[in-house]
């Protein structure tokens, strides 16, 4: 894996890695094309919270997962900056975490996740993060 190999990736990834772990929360980097959230749903990434409210621990924990397989390390490492943000935005309480509807959550959360990428220096052009953004929007409207 030759991303590992950029100080800027690893720092990244280190540091969901430990915030993670401290929150009781799964970090997951899967080899697969998409990975399965808690409730069946096949995607590329995902950000679930922790469930204090659950009997077992293993209920309890939360997670954030993402998959690399068969993907441009550009596509992979912004769903990953995705899925972070809302690891943020949970951490916060910030308002948005909650909101209903869908689109405007993952709005802000592609405009933080841009964010993420500018202050961890990740090695993706501009362009390619603008791209990913306005396409995985798009497709949230219903465009193609």
């Amino acid at each position: 894996m030759a991303y590992l190999k950029n100080p800027r990736v690893r720092d990244f990834i280190r540091t969901i890695r430990s915030q993670c772990r401290k929150c009781n929360i799964r970090f997951v980097m899967s080899s697969g094309y998409q990975i399965n959230s808690l409730d069946g749903e096949r995607c590329q990434g995902i950000f679930e919270p922790p469930d204090h409210t659950a009997k077992s621990t293993s209920a309890a924990r939360g997670a954030l997962k993402v998959a690399t397989g068969g993907r441009r390390t550009s596509e992979w490492l912004f769903s990953l900056a995705h899925e972070y943000a809302h690891f943020l935005q949970w951490m916060r309480d910030d308002p948005i975490f909650n909101e209903k509807d869908y689109y405007t959550l993952e709005e802000a959360t592609e405009r933080e996740a841009l964010e993420i990428c500018r202050e961890f220096r990740l090695p993706m052009p501009r362009r390619v993060l603008l791209r990913e953004k306005k396409n995985y929007l798009r497709k949230l409207k219903g465009g193609v």
